[in-house]
């Protein structure tokens, strides 16, 4: 009975977890269909266009030198704190930040002495403040969300998301300024949240500080080993979602880049923050399980495999089969044509997000070789796929080049971690099987409707058309949970 108590108190205490967390992602998921709209008719493709490509290829700079660490307070952050150490972590990991950002600021000046457009020399210098504090912010919130304390994580978030919109809207139409106030309002609302993050560190969270006399080679060892493998990952990871644009501004022009990238952002957008929401809230629970108990961890990564599906599946179709409809609210008519961008970018997200859970279980157990071989694999696919495809076909073609390398990844993560898949099939495929044929009934649906009725369908028969697909799709949730909890 004390048993069966206290699995109410967890799965209670994860649904409201998972509220606080969604409530998190919906502000600046909101934030952003408002901005769209809005800044799409107000700044051209061009403009989107280079911003894209300075801000893409700042985040390579960045994840090379320090983002990786975020990883790494991931992994260790549990074993250290349980040795009573978190201060040799932080200090060993602000070493390598101050060195990150020291050789950060010698590639952009030389970036700033080479490039000609006064635009373009704007965004990167706007960009380069944004990017020296953002990582500042990340370690806190990863501790406090580790801490649990997602109130407050999702509440900073919302408040950060806020900021950035109100300085956006006042760069641009007060001040005059072309695209780079987007990165000046990355960096003003980020510098508020650093100036905030020093205060409260000082105060809940003391070990989150920088001191030469707590850094160890032991430390420093343990960073540089997992982290030389986290950063090929997250390298890889890069490519994977970003590599495309640089093919576009290849064989196409910085405009085309522009159209890719926000109907892309469309799709991050929805997919990205509900499966952040949801990984926000089990990855406590799921990296103590792993570092503690590898065979409950099994049994939870199947439990959890269910309810992303459940969660995610629905949200993906919806997003996938109204992809016009949604580039037609969200976007202004100049980029209207990249509107198939969405459709794939969802499916490729959904994709990746399944397989994090053995990407996650591979870190645990030391299985690194399998996610990097992976990764690489998939890279080149991907790179390979653009390569030869962008040539013949249009630039929409980089989103389903990206779908395919993701789905080689899945593949592969499941070849080795055949447990966990086992397990999920075992404990849920009647589950299942009912889920993919109502998913199957809608897309025969929707195909029905674009033969007789057009694929521009008018807004409000798009929303009754959503309105039905949504009943279905939940009312087959709703039974499966039911039947779930018997």
């Amino acid at each position: 009975m004390n048993i069966n108590r206290i699995k109410y108190s967890i799965q209670n205490n994860q649904i409201g977890e998972f509220v606080w967390n969604l409530f998190g992602t919906m502000v600046p998921i909101l934030f952003n269909f408002i901005r769209n709209p809005i800044f799409t008719r107000h700044f051209t493709p061009e403009e989107y266009g280079y911003f894209s490509i300075v801000f893409l290829t700042f985040n390579y700079f960045v994840l090379v030198l320090y983002s990786w660490l975020v990883s790494i307070i991931w992994r260790f952050y549990y074993e250290y704190k349980s040795k009573n150490k978190l201060p040799e972590l932080f200090s060993s990991l602000g070493l390598i930040y101050i060195i990150g950002s020291a050789i950060l600021l010698i590639i952009t000046i030389i970036w700033l002495n080479i490039t000609d457009l006064t635009l373009v020399r704007r965004i990167i210098f706007f960009s380069l403040l944004y990017y020296l504090i953002n990582d500042l912010t990340s370690y806190y919130l990863v501790t406090i969300r580790l801490e649990r304390r997602f109130r407050e994580y999702n509440i900073l978030q919302s408040l950060r998301a806020l900021i950035n919109f109100t300085f956006l809207c006042f760069f641009s139409f007060v001040l005059k300024f072309r695209i780079e106030a987007i990165a000046l309002s990355y960096f003003i609302s980020t510098l508020l949240f650093v100036i905030y993050v020093i205060i409260s560190a000082s105060k809940k969270y003391k070990f989150i500080s920088f001191s030469v006399k707590f850094i160890n080679k032991y430390t420093l060892k343990n960073i540089i080993r997992y982290g030389s493998a986290g950063l090929i990952i997250n390298v890889s990871v890069l490519i994977l979602y970003n590599s495309d644009r640089y093919f576009v501004a290849l064989y196409y022009d910085i405009g085309k880049v522009g159209i890719y990238n926000q109907n892309y952002i469309i799709a991050q957008t929805a997919i990205s923050a509900i499966t952040l929401a949801f990984y926000n809230t089990i990855n406590p629970e799921f990296n103590r399980r792993l570092s503690e108990d590898i065979r409950s961890a099994s049994k939870y990564i199947s439990t959890q495999m269910f309810n992303y599906v459940l969660l995610l599946a629905p949200i993906t179709l919806f997003i996938s089969l109204f992809a016009y409809q949604f580039n037609f609210l969200l976007l202004g008519q100049k980029f209207r044509e990249g509107y198939q961008v969405i459709t794939y970018v969802a499916l490729s997200l959904f994709i990746y997000g399944l397989s994090t859970f053995s990407e996650t279980k591979f870190k645990f157990t030391n299985h690194l070789l399998v996610i990097v071989i992976g990764f690489i694999i998939a890279c080149f696919i991907n790179i390979i796929l653009n390569f030869f495809l962008l040539r013949i076909f249009d630039y929409t073609w980089a989103a389903k080049t990206t779908l395919g390398a993701f789905i080689f990844l899945f593949i592969f993560f499941i070849i080795y971690d055949k447990e966990s898949y086992i397990e999920l099939v075992r404990k849920y495929y009647v589950k299942l099987i009912i889920l993919i044929l109502a998913i199957i009934l809608i897309i025969i649906l929707s195909f029905w409707a674009r033969s007789h009725f057009g694929q521009y369908r008018g807004l409000i028969f798009s929303i009754i058309e959503l309105t039905v697909y949504a009943g279905i799709i939940y009312s087959v949730i709703l039974l499966l949970l039911l039947k779930k909890n018997k």
